[in-house]
């Protein structure tokens, strides 16, 4: 039987995902490791930002959705700023992050904080894996036909929990932040008026519009 995260990753596959960007963490090893199981190549970024733009990158070239992997806590922080692009530009992008269980949180005294409400202003949906619905949300998050930024955080229990629930028998889904309506590629009709450029004894040269 397929855990989460191997429901996640074949889902991703079949939607035409064949890279995902990032920076590994604890929480999202899992993941990543369905990722390359189900086809994926995951690419090793410098930072998040990076991962994200480069993301960007695979949904101009193919139509895809394109995937950012990132820790919780900082790794989730140090993405705003891609995932901001991405709502501007209407890119879908959908964003897996890793989350630590309720009952550990407790313990925790950094890098944990709540991702939803920092991502709130700049994704259009945001979800987190729980038991017997992964097939539902990573619909929800794949399925949308007016994808945006979406956040997906699975916690590190829930990596490893075989999926118990099959949504029409073979489309699961998972958790994801998408943005806005998908942009389709239009061709440019502005064009740079002509210029000349006028030099004088002594003096810079200046610049005139035609």
């Amino acid at each position: 039987m397929p855990t989460a995260a191997d429901i996640i990753a074949r889902r991703l596959f079949d939607a035409g995902c064949r890279h995902a960007f990032g920076i590994p963490g604890g929480e999202v090893l899992t993941l990543m490791d369905a990722l390359s199981g189900a086809g994926i190549k995951f690419i090793l970024t410098k930072h998040e930002n990076s991962a994200g733009f480069m993301a960007e990158g695979t949904f101009h070239s193919n139509g895809a959705p394109g995937v950012l992997v990132a820790t919780l806590g900082p790794g989730v922080a140090n993405a705003v700023t891609v995932i901001a692009n991405a709502m501007q530009d209407r890119v879908p992008l959908i964003f897996l992050t890793g989350c630590v269980d309720p009952a550990d949180a407790l313990t925790y005294t950094h890098q944990v904080f709540d991702h939803r409400a920092m991502l709130a202003p700049i994704t259009k949906a945001s979800f987190t894996v729980v038991d017997d619905v992964v097939d539902v949300v990573i619909d929800k998050a794949v399925s949308c036909r007016s994808p945006s930024m979406t956040n997906l955080a699975l916690c590190m229990s829930m990596c490893r929990l075989a999926s118990q629930r099959v949504h029409n028998g073979n489309r699961p889904a998972f958790i994801v932040y998408v943005l806005r309506q998908r942009r389709q590629p239009q061709a440019l009709s502005w064009k740079p008026p002509d210029v000349t450029c006028t030099r004088r004894r002594g003096r810079s040269c200046s610049l005139a519009w035609m």
